[in-house]
């Protein structure tokens, strides 16, 4: 392998500079793609007791040594007896047979009105998923433990469920 060293890549022509057909430049931490998805509608209307999938982003990333930010998002809410938490979770895959890749736990502390109390799950992780097959990345939620006795993610067109994922370019050795 050869290594160019130059102070500043300039067309020789115009503006564009262009990397030929089939070939790819890599610029380690720069964002190589972003996938998204939103639900402006109100996706739960009552709460659960159970885990449930909020939503999912697809990403297919374009090297095996990507990194992966995983972002997601929406307001929530619990009932609680004695102290209220929101569990937010972010699954590589399914809720049922992929791998958790994050957690976060949102509450109230103690509360033991029985009254709904409502909060922001929010949550970022950086995975290497060392691959370049389409990937999967739930949002899901469920109770936390204590005496919360049920939560859910709403979702609706004042406050959405959103959910990214970016690929980020990593050096290649």
């Amino acid at each position: 392998m050869s290594t160019l060293s130059v102070n500043e890549i300039t067309s020789q022509t115009g503006n564009n500079i262009t990397v030929p057909s089939g070939k790819k430049l890599i610029a380690p931490g720069h964002v190589l793609q972003v996938q998204n998805s939103v639900i402006n509608s109100g996706s739960s209307n009552s709460q659960v007791t159970i885990r449930t999938a909020y939503l999912t982003v697809n990403i297919t990333p374009s090297a095996t040594s990507s990194k992966i930010l995983v972002n997601a998002q929406g307001a929530g809410s619990v009932i609680c007896g004695s102290s209220g938490i929101l569990q937010a979770e972010i699954f590589r895959g399914d809720i049922s047979s992929g791998t958790m890749i994050a957690t976060q736990y949102s509450g109230l502390g103690s509360a033991t009105n029985g009254h709904e109390h409502y909060i922001t799950a929010h949550l970022s992780v950086v995975d290497s998923p060392n691959t370049t097959s389409t990937i999967t990345y739930t949002f899901a939620a469920v109770k936390g433990s204590g005496g919360t006795t049920s939560s859910r993610i709403m979702g609706g067109s004042g406050f959405p469920i959103t959910m990214y994922a970016m690929e980020i370019a990593q050096w290649v050795l």
